[in-house]
């Protein structure tokens, strides 16, 4: 069985038929990933940052 090493956060799916719930690794600071849900194939880019949600106006 593996075991995991590192710090995880996890993420739910928001896609209203799936709503899975995964796992990610905890990233440095500044650094963004994108993931992709295993159950739906949904791309996400995690973790959301400040400075993304401000020049969005």
């Amino acid at each position: 069985m593996a075991r995991i090493i590192r710090p995880t956060w996890a993420i739910r799916c928001v896609q209203s038929g799936c709503k899975a719930l995964f796992e990610v690794a905890v990233l440095e600071d500044g650094k963004q990933q994108e993931v992709v849900c295993p159950n739906c194939g949904e791309h996400y880019l995690y973790p959301v940052l400040k400075d993304s949600d401000e020049n969005q106006d």
